[in-house]
């Protein structure tokens, strides 16, 4: 039953989900792609409705992570290129809708400062939830860029737990 709701072809994937519940939604859309996509797990209970035709993986996921309330994302490939998990960074907008406006772009990352998180970084089972979430909300407000991209590919391995 659930084959219907998600097709694959060519690196373009369509779907169709009506108050399908996320966890569910999630692993169709893995069974059917390999692209494992990890969400907080507060965020598996919620109902997802959403209709996408013959998109790109990446805006793909991109699409359905906004539809349940989350921003932001690292899309994380394998040895062959293609992708393979897709990390939420930091809370949903359900959980934000109080809090100001996200500021603007931060400066671009100084050559210490990339240093420093990359240490962080290495400590993340050490860290506590406050200083997560200053990590997190650091990268979401890095310009883009080559640095960027590397701390983000750190983060989600070390959320991930996968070895180097």
């Amino acid at each position: 039953m659930y084959e219907r709701w998600v097709e694959y072809r060519n690196g373009e994937i369509s779907m169709e989900f009506d108050q399908i519940p996320v966890d569910v939604a999630l692993e169709t859309i893995r069974v059917k792609t390999g692209l494992h996509i990890v969400l907080p797990s507060a965020a598996v209970s919620e109902l997802v409705s959403l209709r996408l035709s013959r998109l790109p993986l990446e805006l793909a996921v991109r699409s359905l992570l906004y539809d349940i309330g989350f921003r932001s994302f690292a899309l994380m490939y394998d040895e062959q290129g293609r992708p393979d998990r897709a990390v939420v960074l930091g809370a949903g907008s359900n959980e934000s809708a109080s809090l100001p406006p996200r500021p603007n772009v931060a400066p671009q990352v100084t050559p210490e400062e990339q240093d420093a998180l990359l240490k962080t970084l290495e400590r993340w089972s050490e860290l506590d939830l406050g200083e997560r979430e200053q990590i997190e909300e650091r990268l979401k407000t890095m310009s883009p860029s080559e640095t960027r991209e590397q701390l983000v590919q750190v983060y989600g391995q070390q959320v991930l737990g996968i070895q180097k």
